[in-house]
């Protein structure tokens, strides 16, 4: 597990991967978001993390913008659950 020093907090490799969303977010304190950033400098494993993290977040809004019609996303919830209790 890799710990990068940045002037105020140490952060290794577990903070980072619980901090990641709120890190994404940008709802860290300034301290915060640059002992992640130095740590991200020096840590691949991590920066694959957040890589991957960011494309879920890209494709979830993507998904979201195409789904945005509420009553045919209503409409193919209740078709999935009808054929489901079908064929179960």
């Amino acid at each position: 597990m890799s710990e990068t020093k940045t002037p105020g907090v140490p952060v290794d490799c577990e903070a980072v991967v619980r901090s990641l969303w709120d890190f994404l977010d940008a709802e860290l304190d300034d301290e915060a978001l640059a002992s992640i950033r130095g740590h991200l400098e020096a840590c691949a494993p991590c920066c694959g993390h957040v890589d991957f993290e960011k494309r879920l977040l890209e494709e979830l809004a993507t998904m979201r913008r195409q789904n945005s019609d509420p009553e045919a996303l209503r409409a193919r919830i209740e078709l999935a659950i009808s054929n489901a209790k079908a064929e179960g």
